[in-house]
């Protein structure tokens, strides 16, 4: 059922019940609050039973194409940005079918949405579309306080990707101004959001229209995306204070025009006039750079524009930031739980007779922590094999933490209260708004813990005091001799007597030998732990894909204690970041300095694969065959396989068939490897049958497996394409290669390879009927259509795309929406040859010889594609010698 909702309706998520608000901007309709965006839209809930300060949130609905399981994934990674200055809207829960099955039951459209806190304040695309009049004193500030998000985010490698006027809010301008931590400006829409440990989305908008750079076709997904599209929008916020440029707008969502971008215009020249008004000559040159850019390297970074604001402006902007920070930070501080934290809760659990929550805890323990063997074995000790956690809803769980917390601030313990409630607010399926209001009374409970510690620091202070009194009273203590004379005493007693009238001085003095070799001692213990610390997080960071951030431990690591372990760790960092020469270098220079040794097995394997990435097989196959020297390497298998295709590369067949035969095959992944590599061992030969064989083989052993799958359709189509195969077996493979590539898209129905395979193979197949004078070449290329236009929903708006389309709807016998995309295509790419080529043969049929013969000639001046050269070079002949010109 379609999700429509009314003003007033209500619905149950996470167990909290909201309504739907009235459009505030609506009279006489009662129409629920909703704003549309590109992926969905955004629904305005009410929480009546919440305080003031969660009263609303956000509830965004996605299209069906938008609806992705990766949303789950980027609420995960979301979590940690959500404290980030503006990216407020990373805070956010997933309504998934396993806990909201009776919902998404009766709303399928509700699958994957998302629920957010509501940020109040207009979007910059109100104030464009509203022509809302500013202060020259509020565009600076709100130009300064964006300026400083996008400063921030670009500090720590972070980027909004799909920057628009419609994607940046503003608080500021919010005249009841919420007591939620929201920034003075805030961005929205980020599921396309950069970071390092996130990965890439599979489709990325191109940019939206006046805030694109004309050399951005099909969008980016990098640190640096923002720079441009950043800097048109600050440029609009420290102008808008000017008549003349809100009355030079283009449209009512930008102040340029799509076909402006990059070019010197009066709208151009009339904002970088104003900006240099506004903020000095620094901010106009910076604008020009933008302006005259080839790439987004060459735009500015964010922190050169901040440094435009004036002095009281920027501290103004910082001032704010740090005041949000300060509300944030102890709740970071707390947000992770070690091991000893989690024992006391179980401990707590125990002591209240809850065994259940307990032992809960302690599993949740041993998967947490599986490498802290010592207390993970204690622990599996303790728990009995038959005692099981009772599946409980999530909502009881968090009751179970609740009464817990409630009955240790009863006994006034308070640190163990505000554990309980840091842990109930990582439970998985708890809304934000849950947990907004937990941070609420843990931050009492931490009051309470500064208070007893206030209380506890003046009783020590006055203790300190009496003491000192004391000593004073000891130390003027004088007892006299009586005899008035000394008489000499034996060594021992005299040593005796040393020791007690010195005693405090030899105490000292031994504390200070035993203080010193412990600080020695902790010194050295202190470093090892810091340098296995480093390794972890680099190991941890590599895993994630955060190459960058791996880099920086493993290299801190190797400062501290260099080991061939981490050089290796290092090199297979460049690697995987694709600078291949950088560790060919690194790991030769180790060689040279005797820091490796020649015999490295895995130092030479990782050079043998960064030539290998490189296509430089000669010098791959040299270090590959080292790599496979000496004892038997944990890398063997994989040198093997590069060595293979390496070999395969310079015609040597037997070489890379020996080496095949020593694969290990113990299990069907394994099998399904090797078949497979037979397989492309088999195509570098010619033999397209064999491969074709050990492709099936691979697919049947695996049938996930995308590189498989890829390589058993492109050969089906391949020798389709050719004499060598019968009609029934043609039929055969077309329909199999299509039903392989919609399993492909079963689990990843954006993806955009498959859809363009897709297409490609159902128009193939369509020509092959099309030959044959069967109609089922109709159905055929209709498919293929769709999966073309999928596509073009998703965004994607590439040549080689609209020409398929264009040549689909010509075959088709739509010929005046094949031409319309002909032309659109010229529009965007007017020096492409292949477009030319198409369009001048579509007019060549038409009979349009003029238009025919002058696009072919513009194929043959281009002379992009040899093979299309040579055909429009005949067909301008052939029309010369039919004289049809």
């Amino acid at each position: 059922m379609n999700f429509q909702p009314e003003v007033g309706e209500t619905i149950r998520i996470f167990g909290r019940r909201y309504t739907f608000s009235k459009h505030p901007a609506v009279e006489g309709l009662e129409m629920p609050y909703g704003q549309e965006g590109r992926q969905g839209t955004v629904y305005q809930l009410v929480d009546g039973q919440a305080s003031a300060l969660h009263k609303h949130a956000a509830l965004k609905v996605f299209r069906e194409r938008f609806k992705s399981k990766r949303q789950i994934e980027l609420a995960e990674s979301f979590q940690r940005y959500a404290s980030t200055y503006g990216l407020s809207a990373c805070l956010r829960s997933v309504i998934e079918r396993q806990h909201h099955d009776k919902l998404v039951e009766r709303y399928n459209d509700l699958d994957y949405s998302i629920l957010m806190p509501w940020i109040e304040g207009p979007t910059w695309a109100d104030i464009l579309l509203e022509e809302k009049v500013l202060t020259r004193d509020e565009c600076v500030r709100i130009a300064c306080a964006f300026a400083l998000v996008m400063k921030e985010l670009e500090a720590v490698h972070l980027a909004h990707c799909d920057l628009s006027s419609s994607n940046v809010l503003l608080p500021y301008l919010e005249t009841q101004r919420s007591e939620r931590p929201f920034a003075d400006v805030e961005l929205v829409d980020v599921e396309e959001l950069y970071a390092p440990d996130i990965k890439g989305p599979e489709i990325l908008p191109g940019g939206s229209p006046g805030y694109a750079a004309e050399y951005i076709q099909d969008g980016v997904w990098a640190a640096s995306a923002d720079r441009f599209a950043g800097a048109v929008l600050l440029a609009e916020m420290a102008t808008w204070h000017s008549e003349d440029v809100r009355k030079k707008k283009a449209d009512d969502m930008s102040y340029f025009a799509a076909e402006e971008m990059q070019k010197e215009t009066a709208r151009y020249q009339q904002i970088k006039k104003v900006l240099r008004d506004t903020l000095g000559k620094t901010a106009s040159i910076l604008l020009e750079r933008v302006w005259k850019s080839r790439s987004l390297e060459d735009c500015p970074s964010f922190a050169e524009w901040f440094d435009t604001f004036p002095p009281h402006v920027q501290e103004a902007a910082i001032r704010r930031k740090q005041e949000l920070s300060r509300k944030t930070q102890v709740t970071n501080e707390d947000s992770a739980i070690g091991v000893e934290g989690l024992l006391e809760i179980a401990a707590v659990f125990e002591g209240l007779g809850n065994k259940n929550a307990a032992q809960r805890e302690y599993r949740f323990i041993v998967s947490r922590f599986p490498e802290n063997k010592a207390v993970t074995e204690e622990i599996n000790l303790l728990l009995s094999a038959d005692e099981t956690d009772n599946e409980q809803p999530h909502g009881a769980y968090l009751q179970e933490y609740l009464e817990a917390a409630a009955q240790m601030e009863k006994l006034e313990e308070w640190n163990k209260a505000l554990l309980l409630y840091a842990r109930s607010a990582t439970l998985p399926a708890l809304d934000f708004a849950t947990k907004e209001e937990l941070e609420i009374i843990a931050e009492e409970v931490r009051e309470k813990i500064r208070a007893k510690q206030r209380e506890m620091s003046t009783e020590a202070a006055l203790q300190k005091i009496l003491r000192e009194k004391r000593k004073e009273a000891d130390d003027i203590t004088y007892v006299p001799n009586p005899a008035g004379k000394t008489k000499k005493l034996p060594l021992g007693e005299r040593m005796w007597r040393f020791m007690v009238i010195h005693w405090k001085v030899l105490l000292s003095l031994g504390s200070f030998l035993v203080s010193a070799g412990l600080l020695v001692w902790l010194y050295y213990f202190t470093a090892e732990k810091n340098w296995e610390g480093l390794i972890r997080n680099g190991t941890e960071a590599f895993a994630q894909q955060n190459y960058i951030e791996a880099e920086e431990f493993i290299g801190q690591a190797i400062e501290q204690k260099p080991t061939e372990d981490l050089y290796a760790k290092l090199a297979t960092i460049y690697i995987s970041r694709g600078r291949y020469e950088q560790a060919i270098g690194y790991l030769e220079n180790l060689f040279l300095e005797k820091k490796l040794s020649q015999t490295n097995q895995e130092a030479q394997y990782l050079i043998g694969r960064a030539y290998f990435l490189m296509n430089d097989f000669s010098n791959a196959i040299d270090h590959l065959e080292k790599a496979r020297k000496g004892e038997k390497s944990v890398y063997e298998q994989d040198a093997i396989r590069d060595l293979v295709i390496s070999y395969a590369r310079f015609n040597q067949y037997e070489k890379a068939n020996q080496l095949v035969q020593r694969l290990n095959a113990s299990d069907s992944l394994s099998k399904a490897f090797i078949a497979n590599l037979k397989g492309e061992l088999f195509g570098l030969q010619g033999k397209d049958m064999e491969a074709i064989e050990e492709f099936k083989k691979a697919v049947s052993l695996q049938g996930d497996n995308e590189r498989y799958i890829k390589n058993l359709v492109d050969l089906y189509i391949k020798k389709n394409k050719t004499n060598q195969v019968d009609d029934v077996t043609k039929a055969k493979t077309y329909e199999e290669a299509i039903s392989l590539i919609n399993i492909l898209l079963e689990n990843d129905f954006t993806n955009i390879d498959y859809l363009n395979r897709l297409g490609q193979a159902y128009y193939d197949y369509g020509l092959y009927y099309e030959t044959k004078g069967d109609k089922k070449y109709i159905n055929l290329f209709q498919q293929s259509l769709i999966s073309y236009n999928q596509i073009i929903d998703l965004g994607i708006q590439s040549e080689d795309i609209l020409l398929n389309i264009g040549i689909l709807y010509d075959k088709l016998k739509q010929k005046g929406k094949a031409e319309g995309i002909y032309k659109q295509v010229l529009e965007s790419y007017p020096n492409s040859g292949r477009a030319y080529f198409v369009y001048g043969l579509f007019n060549l049929k038409e009979k349009r010889y003029k238009e025919a013969f002058d696009m072919l000639q513009k194929v043959v001046q281009l002379n992009q594609n040899p093979s299309e050269t040579a055909i429009a070079k005949e067909r301008i002949e052939e029309m010369k010698r039919k004289k049809l010109i």
